[in-house]
Parts: structure tokens; sequence; C-alpha cells
């Protein structure tokens, strides 16, 4: 009689730890559990996410620069860079003659970023830090970016109100947000793209454009508006 209880249990048991631990990554545990979980995962986060190079340059670094094509060398902000995805590939634009800062707050991963960047000591800066507050000051930067990790903050909305601080008017974001049946699962944050699209717009956007990206992830733009 026991035994059906138990493994029933067992099972709810399971599929509440894959929620917390790999669909949410440890959000409701907290940041310092979302940030020790990232520091133990580091020496294989590349193998796991497979970075193709065509698929960065196609989807991720053309639209981006692009979009900033009017600027000569922007000075661009990666949060979350985790190993240094996005400053990597953008560099390897021969037209890129910009700056890069990218910001995390696992050391195990910025030490892994460090790696990988070292022959671009001169243009792009490491820093580590939490996306609330962001260490830099109001209108500094020509764009923003954040891939696949707004949703782990312990709050979205204050992470996005700090991006718009530190960007100049008219600068760009660039940033991801989870779509599909696991994004709902994320209590309390899921956001329709209308709802996403109209928060932007409330903290200082404009020009707000989401696009399909990845089967679980949008990809969004817009731009801040003119003070």
């Amino acid at each position: 009689m026991w035994l059906f209880p138990t493994i029933i249990g067992l099972l709810l048991l399971g599929l509440l730890l894959y929620w917390l631990l790999v669909i949410t990554e440890g959000l409701f545990l907290g940041r310092r559990f979302v940030v020790w979980m990232y520091d133990i995962t580091a020496h294989k986060y590349d193998g796991i996410k497979e970075f193709e190079d065509e698929a960065e340059e196609l989807f991720v670094v053309r639209p981006f620069l692009q979009r900033l094509s009017f600027t000569p060398a922007p000075r661009i902000l990666d949060v979350a860079t985790g190993t240094g995805r996005l400053p990597w590939f953008v560099l390897q634009t021969p037209t890129f003659h910009g700056r890069l800062v990218g910001l995390d707050a696992s050391p195990n991963m910025l030490a892994l970023a460090a790696q990988k960047l070292a022959g671009y000591d001169y243009r792009v800066g490491l820093v580590q830090g939490t996306a609330v507050p962001l260490p830099f000051p109001a209108k500094h930067f020509d764009a923003v970016t954040c891939l696949e990790s707004l949703e782990f903050f312990p709050s979205d909305v204050d992470a996005l109100r700090e991006m718009a601080r530190v960007l100049r008017p008219g600068g760009i974001l660039m940033i991801t947000r989870r779509r599909g049946w696991e994004a709902k699962t994320f209590l309390g944050r899921y956001r329709e793209p209308q709802q996403f699209e109209a928060l932007l717009e409330e903290l200082g956007f404009d020009s707000v454009e989401t696009l399909p990206w990845q089967v679980d992830y949008d990809q969004v733009f817009a731009r801040r508006n003119e003070d």
C-alpha cells in the first residue's frame, strides 16, 4: 500500500527539483545560489551551449551591429556576459572598431572569459558585478546587451531599469526573453510579448521589436528614448 504513494512522491520531488535547478536555474533559491550554480558549471558552459559561428554571426552580431552602424566606435555593455560570448563574436567582425565591457556575477565564468578574450585586452574590459545596480554612470554606453539571462535576475524590471539608465539617449538595447511552456513556469514573472514590449516602453524605450530567435527565446531590440 505504501509503494505507490512513495513512487508518486518521488516523482513529484524529482519534478520540483528539475523545475528549481534546470528550468529556472535556481532563481527561486536566491541570487547567491544562481551564481554558485554558474560557478560550478562554468568549465563546461560553452560545451553545453555549443555556439555556432555562423548562427551567432547571422542572428546575433549582424542584426545588432546593423542597428549601431551610425556609431563609428560604440561603447557596448554586455550584462551577464558569462564566458564572453557576445564580446568574442563581436570582436571577430573586422568592421567593428568600438570597445566592450562584459559584466558578470560569477568569478569562474569571468575567468574563462578572460582566457578567451586575452588577445583583445585593449578593447574589452571584464567587471565582476550584478545587474542591479550596474556599476557605471548614467548615459555611458551606446548599446547594452543581455542574452539568455534576464529571467534569472532577482528582478528583471529593476535590471531593465538599470540598463535604461546607463544607455545614452538613442542607444540600442538587445536582450532575449524566454518563451514557450517553460517560460510560463517562472511564477509571477512571465509576460506575453505585448506585455513585455509595453514594459520596455514604460521604462523609457521606443522602437521595440520582438523577433523569433531560438526555440525557447525571443530576441528583442529597442531604442532608448531621447531625453
